[in-house]
């Protein structure tokens, strides 16, 4: 039973080390979500009230209903400053996705990164993860950027607030993320796809996205699926077929186009590495990948707060 207590409180200590690299501490229900399972054989499957009592302990403090690592008090009142931020780009993110829905192609589309915690910044961009239809991901994201620039709401458009960016996209064939995992250890990776919010999603598709990740993200996380258009209900128009063909007879001539005009330094790091990602199913733009930086920074902390780190960093 002790060794039992020392695992989950280690554990807790662990989940709450990562986000607080992030300014961001959590409730109650936030911490069984997240919770970082460092040995799940010792640790169990504890309940809600082993949780609550594991995490009463010196080096964790509570502030209104928040949990955080003691002397970060602070951060409570960031999170709440955060969140009134995020309530505002989530109706814009709900309006893009009320949008992208009539394209026949698009058959999911998910907040991610900072606001799907509802942890925006002023300045932070709207992170979107998008999934197409198989042989349609050049075209797909032609359009919508395409669209998105002519009105002034990409990021690079500082003209206009609350720019929208749709750097990830992926095909129904590349659902599972794994293969873009560092191969040393992510939990960035595993953190930023646990909290997505779907705002549309086409019959299973999100289903079948959580299917394809649960497996691999565990024992560290678990990944629970979530209704889809928690924000937002968003009804899907009828799939036009002849559209759908379309696209898929133009998306050799999309690719051709969008490569022709790629940046130098997306060019030089396209395919290198799991940063930024060009291929027929997978269309990811994520040049300042900071995914190492993170790792090292948790590992640190996990030699601070717990007896050991769990992983190495390439």
């Amino acid at each position: 039973m002790f060794a039992k207590s020392a695992a989950l409180r280690r554990s807790l200590l662990a989940t709450l080390a990562y986000f607080d690299l992030f300014d961001y501490p959590l409730t109650l229900a936030e911490i069984v979500r997240f919770r970082y399972r460092i040995d799940a054989a010792a640790e169990g499957d504890p309940s809600y009230a082993e949780i609550l009592a594991a995490v009463t302990m010196p080096r964790v403090g509570q502030s209104r209903g928040f949990y955080f690592l003691k002397g970060r008090e602070a951060i409570v009142e960031t999170r709440l400053r955060r969140y009134r931020i995020a309530e505002r780009k989530f109706i814009r993110a709900g309006r893009a996705a009320s949008l992208m829905r009539f394209l026949p192609s698009v058959l999911m589309v998910a907040v991610c990164n900072s606001l799907a915690l509802s942890n925006a910044r002023e300045d932070s961009d709207i992170d979107m993860f998008i999934v197409c239809r198989r042989g349609t991901v050049w075209s797909t994201r032609l359009i919508i950027v395409g669209v998105l620039k002519f009105f002034g709401l990409r990021p690079r458009e500082r003209a206009v607030g609350d720019p929208l960016c749709v750097s990830f996209f992926v095909s129904e064939n590349a659902l599972c993320l794994e293969p873009l995992a560092l191969p040393a250890g992510d939990t960035h990776l595993r953190y930023w796809i646990v909290p997505f919010v779907p705002l549309y999603a086409v019959g299973r598709t999100y289903a079948r996205f959580v299917a394809a990740n649960r497996a691999w993200l565990a024992p560290e996380v678990a990944l629970a699926p979530r209704s889809v258009g928690r924000r937002r209900s968003l009804p899907r128009p009828f799939v036009i077929a002849p559209i759908l063909g379309l696209l898929r007879r133009v998306e050799g001539l999309a690719r051709r186009i969008q490569l022709s005009v790629l940046p130098d330094d997306l060019r030089s790091a396209m395919n290198r590495d799991s940063t930024v990602v060009l291929t027929d199913d997978i269309l990811k733009f994520h040049l300042k990948d900071r995914r190492r930086e993170f790792e090292s920074r948790f590992q640190a902390r996990l030699k601070e707060f717990c007896a050991e780190p769990v992983c190495a960093v390439s």
